[in-house]
């Protein structure tokens, strides 16, 4: 859905946003029910099916994984498109622990002993936490993201796509500590940061956390304290699929507790939107996201790589240096 801004004197152009609209993502979510309805499938065709921006790192991806595990926490719809229970209000350790991330029992080669005690214990830290939102938007400026607004827009249901360009995180969503009193002291934040790039492995980067500093970022100012932070990188192009959880109570610098989530892959053994029958289409759309490589796939190689050296030393495929340099 697109929401017209202004139309050219000539009415050959027009501006359009993707507004906030938390009735008709109701309706959405009422359609996305659907046992006909794939919105993986739905996701790619849009993807690849309209000169739209795909954006840069695979964010995108990660909205629909949140999304759909909202979905799943609200639970389905009735027949007038409301949520069986009536309430759009989730817990924060269901929506983490039993929809976005699948948690067994018992360790393995994608979770170990301690990610699984530290997201079990997440309930024990969190346990009347509530969140509630049905859509995204997208915020154009980073000043956009601070307190006071992050938790207006809890209030209208909306979690945030970061301005471009925005610094170690790409996607923000707010929820309560404590009840559902909008209230800067009760608030807490799941901040998301993307990759879709393979030097982003399974082994997680202990400074992409160190980044996502909550007073750094301008989202808290020195006055509001310290809140409950979950803190999540996705790796999405990481060969190995692996879950790396870590749990940091408070401290002297941080007065509240933290989450850190390394996410590797695109599993259906981790994530709990990713179902097996879609693991391609999920991939599919990884690889949608790498928008810059469109022009370069051609049925003819020849023809590949003569777009390619035209645009030398631009990445490392060898068409872009076979005609002016040897690699070695």
């Amino acid at each position: 859905m697109r929401v017209c801004l202004e139309v050219d004197a000539a009415f050959e152009t027009m501006t359009t946003t993707s507004s906030s609209e938390p009735l008709l993502s109701e309706a959405a979510y009422f359609i996305m029910q659907k046992p006909s309805f794939n919105a993986v499938t739905a996701l790619r065709s849009v993807m690849e099916g309209f000169a739209i921006s795909k954006g840069d790192r695979g964010e995108f991806l990660v909205l629909l994984l949140f999304t759909l595990a909202r979905d799943a926490a609200v639970g389905p719809a009735n027949e007038f498109g409301r949520p069986v229970g009536e309430k759009r209000w989730f817990s924060l350790s269901d929506f983490l622990c039993d929809q976005v991330f699948r948690v067994p029992d018992i360790p393995s080669d994608l979770l170990n002993k301690e990610s699984i005690n530290a997201l079990k214990n997440l309930g024990k830290d969190f346990p009347d936490a509530q969140l509630h939102f049905n859509h995204f938007i997208k915020v154009y400026e980073q000043e956009a993201i601070d307190n006071t607004s992050l938790l207006l827009l809890l209030g209208r249901g909306a979690g945030v796509l970061c301005a471009n360009k925005q610094r170690s995180i790409d996607s923000v969503i707010t929820f309560l500590e404590s009840g559902t009193t909008l209230s800067r002291r009760n608030g807490g934040f799941i901040l998301a940061q993307t990759k879709n790039d393979a030097i982003f492995s399974h082994v997680p980067q202990d400074a992409l956390f160190t980044a996502m500093d909550p007073y750094d970022l301008g989202i808290l100012e020195p006055g509001d304290g310290a809140v409950p932070l979950i803190k999540i990188v996705f790796a999405l192009a990481a060969k190995t699929p692996y879950l790396n959880v870590v749990r940091h109570g408070p401290t002297k610098d941080y007065s509240a507790i933290t989450y850190e989530i390394w996410c590797a892959g695109i599993s259906p053994g981790i994530l709990g939107p990713v179902q097996d029958q879609d693991v391609g289409i999920w991939d599919a759309l990884l690889e949608a996201s790498y928008g810059w490589k469109d022009v370069y796939k051609t049925k003819s190689k020849v023809l590949g790589d003569l777009r390619r050296s035209a645009a030398p030393g631009a990445a490392l495929d060898d068409g872009h240096f076979a005609r002016w340099a040897d690699r070695g």
